[in-house]
């Protein structure tokens, strides 16, 4: 409340048509001039204090409420305020709060972070962090400081402990990671959590991982398959042992099978099959062992039965620690055989994944992306399998169905290293 007070302003002075003294000037100037004095300090003090929505005439605005508490308050499009770290990011990085409620950077490197500036104790401070990499298959690590408890980061959907100080890698294929960071007690202890990445109790890819993983998997990641397709047997034939259905296209040899419904031709729902001979379009033929050796004895019959493929339900019991090794194929020199530019680095039964299309189609049948595995090496000629047992490579795979003697303008990468995945068959209900 203001300080001003006219009260002793002699409003009625000086008298007209009389002689007045001055004295009466003098008393109203004083009066006047101390409530000047006081609406100065009181102007000051505001210009001080108050929140404005532009600066004042030879000012700068600065809005710093200090922690003053504001109730009751409606807002509308309230924006956070951004920071940039750095693109080539390496080495210790200082995070300070006050800079920006979110902060970005591109990585160089693995980094430290520390932080610095939180808000005081008994008020919850946050600061959101988008850090990147420019490339996805580049390692890089993101270590936090080891003296203060960084509550959860353990349940980070990549978290690793290296040497005793907690640090996050990236995913694999993730170019990404971004992180709320939140704190009650200025700093002393924060909470963490992704905001663009999940938990790892949740922390779920699809498709087929090599058995090595891939740069970004980590002990709890788990891998599920993509859909498979049912099929309906309508026969089974004595001799040429083979089973008829509508399309075989989604076969392969080696894809382990079990058979459901009302079953016949000598089938059982216990075993586990395994195909060994695509025939035809619609025709194919199975074994009961996984280095398909020899088809199963079937007889004449014909019904409705089912056929489905295992799926598997991958999980990754320890950090990737492989090499990856990316070459280059030279040739197709006959069926289902890969010549490749070099051999040198090449070890039978691991992981190979072809990783460029092939425009040419000059290696039709094989898919990108998937995991096949080495069969054989011959110099520089390979063959290839669908699956692996026991870390054995099973049946050479049959489905290359391009031959040429030119460059097929297809690269592949190759894993050495440990297998960290195990591999869970999820049988049909």
């Amino acid at each position: 409340m203001s300080s001003i007070n006219t009260n002793s302003l002699d409003v009625n002075y000086p008298i007209p048509g009389q002689n007045n003294s001055t004295q009466g000037f003098r008393n109203n100037f004083t009066n006047i001039k101390q409530n000047l004095d006081i609406a100065g300090n009181e102007i000051s003090d505001l210009q001080n204090k108050a929140v404005l929505k532009s600066a004042l005439a030879n000012t700068v605005v600065n809005n710093d409420m200090a922690n003053t508490l504001i109730a009751n308050a409606a807002t509308l499009q309230f924006r956070a305020t951004t920071y940039n770290l750095g693109n080539a990011l390496v080495g210790n990085v200082l995070v300070d709060c006050t800079l920006g409620d979110v902060q970005y950077g591109t990585l160089a490197g693995n980094i430290t972070l520390n932080f610095g500036s939180w808000a005081p104790t008994n008020t919850e401070g946050h600061v959101e962090l988008n850090l990147a990499r420019a490339n996805a298959n580049v390692d890089v690590y993101i270590f936090f400081p080891s003296d203060t408890p960084f509550r959860s980061i353990e349940l980070l959907e990549n978290y690793v402990l290296a040497n005793n100080t907690p640090a996050l890698t990236f995913p694999y294929g993730s170019t990404r990671m971004n992180l709320m960071l939140t704190t009650t007690d200025c700093g002393n202890t924060v909470d963490i959590s992704p905001s663009n990445r999940p938990f790892k109790s949740t922390s779920i890819q699809y498709g087929v991982p090599p058995s090595t993983g891939r740069l970004g998997d980590t002990n709890g990641t788990i891998y599920m398959p993509d859909s498979v397709t049912q099929l309906t047997i309508t026969n089974t034939t004595t001799g040429s042992n083979v089973l008829t259905t509508s399309n075989t296209a989604s076969l392969y040899t080696g894809m382990p099978l079990q058979f459901t419904g009302s079953v016949f031709g000598g089938i059982s729902t216990a075993n586990t099959y395994y195909v060994r001979n695509v025939v035809s379009g619609t025709t194919f033929t199975i074994s009961d062992t996984t280095s398909v050796s020899s088809n199963v004895g079937l007889s004449t019959s014909s019904g409705n039965m089912y056929l489905n493929p295992i799926s598997y339900i991958y999980v990754a019991v320890d950090d990737y620690n492989s090499n990856a090794l990316n070459e280059g194929i030279d040739s197709t020199t006959g069926p289902n055989i890969i010549t490749v530019i070099s051999s040198a680095n090449l070890q039978v039964n691991r992981p190979i994944i072809f990783t460029t299309d092939d425009p040419t189609g000059n290696l039709a049948g094989v898919e990108i992306g998937f995991p096949y595995y080495i069969k054989s090496i011959s110099g520089t000629d390979i063959t290839i399998s669908t699956t692996r047992n026991n870390g054995v490579a099973g049946p050479e795979y049959q489905g290359i169905t391009s031959v040429t003697s030119g460059n097929v303008d297809v690269d592949y990468t190759t894993y050495v290293g440990n297998d960290i995945f195990r591999r869970i068959p999820l049988q049909p209900f």
